[in-house]
């Protein structure tokens, strides 16, 4: 179990939850309340266990739990979702009593993984970046944190960055973002040619799987209904467009699939809100991994993890930094 008081600690100053006045009230009851911040505890190491038990909870409703705490979610009753009042701490604490079992158990197997399909808007821009700098050479992408893949398949969707359109325009998943920012607005169809593309992940997740979608649909915020549209249409077509993930590890791994790679061909590795779960302790190795990929060939970093979109290139030079919220709503050139 995590440490009570840093659970509670979490619950009494969250980092997010902008969108959800749910999940902003859930955290006072919570943190108020010593059985939910035992249970939220159960989170796995390195987890943030705000979004952890939160997902937990709504997982266990989005697979049919019967009880007062769905009428609160817009992803159970949409428009008719009840608004957080005062009886929302006894629900919560109830239900959870409830469901105490799935929901620990959800907690000590599930990770907080990648569900936000807007976030490959950072991975075209950092890839953009990239090109210019690569003279149009192809390059191996490998994702870390890949979860179902659903960023990899980022050729498959249609973008529009400001004003400027990209992508597979007759994709489902038509994904929008600002451009705050007097520079031309880069063009998302100019990325290097991908040699190959591989994911890496503790827990790969199944798109075919329906457990597997259920716990990515419970990781978006219940307010959040355009997130979870396109997260249903992503999944779809990450059914249809298989992608290899490979499971484990990205310290052990990460040198191992460098390895394998054929020729001097540059390598790009993008990690977005991944870093961020790793253990503290373990970070330092991470990194490392990542430096390693390095050794033998060109290496580009594109990371998204809370200080903007960072791209660096061979040598860790910094290359670009973008300013975007977490989300990939909207997105400016700090540099």
């Amino acid at each position: 179990m995590q440490d009570l008081d840093e659970v509670r600690a979490a619950f009494i100053h969250p980092h997010a939850f902008w969108s959800s006045p749910l999940y902003r009230t859930m955290c006072e009851h919570v943190a108020a309340d010593d059985f939910l911040v035992r249970t939220a505890a159960h989170a796995r190491p390195g987890q943030v266990p705000t979004f952890a038990f939160f997902a937990a909870v709504h997982a266990a409703l989005l697979a049919g739990a019967e009880h007062q705490l769905a009428q609160y979610y817009p992803s159970v009753r949409g428009a008719q979702a009840r608004p957080p009042d005062e009886q929302l701490a006894a629900t919560l604490a109830d239900f959870t009593r409830t469901h105490l079992d799935a929901i620990v158990a959800t907690l000590q197997t599930r990770l907080v993984q990648t569900n936000h399909v807007q976030r490959a808007v950072a991975l075209r821009l950092g890839l953009a970046t990239i090109r210019a700098r690569t003279g149009g050479a192809a390059v191996h992408l490998l994702e870390i944190g890949a979860s179902a893949g659903l960023l990899l398949r980022h050729d498959r969707y249609a973008y529009r960055l400001g004003d400027r359109n990209a992508g597979d325009r007759t994709s489902t998943v038509r994904l929008r973002c600002e451009w705050r920012s007097e520079v031309p607005t880069p063009d998302l169809d100019a990325i290097p040619p991908i040699a190959s593309t591989t994911g890496i992940d503790l827990n790969p997740l199944d798109p075919n799987d329906p457990a597997d979608r259920r716990w990515l649909e419970a990781l978006v915020w219940p307010e959040d209904r355009d997130k979870a549209a396109l997260l249903t249409a992503a999944l779809q077509i990450a059914r249809d467009v298989p992608v290899s993930v490979l499971t484990g590890d990205a310290v052990e791994l990460c040198p191992q699939w460098a390895a394998d790679l054929p020729g001097p061909q540059p390598r790009v590795v993008f990690h977005c809100a991944t870093r961020m779960h790793v253990p503290a302790l373990r970070r330092p190795d991470f990194d490392a991994a990542i430096a390693a990929v390095g050794e033998h060939a060109p290496l580009y970093r594109i990371a998204n993890e809370g200080d903007g979109l960072v791209v660096t290139g061979p040598d860790g030079e910094p290359l670009s930094h973008h300013d975007v919220d977490g989300h990939l709503a909207w997105a400016a050139p700090s540099n």
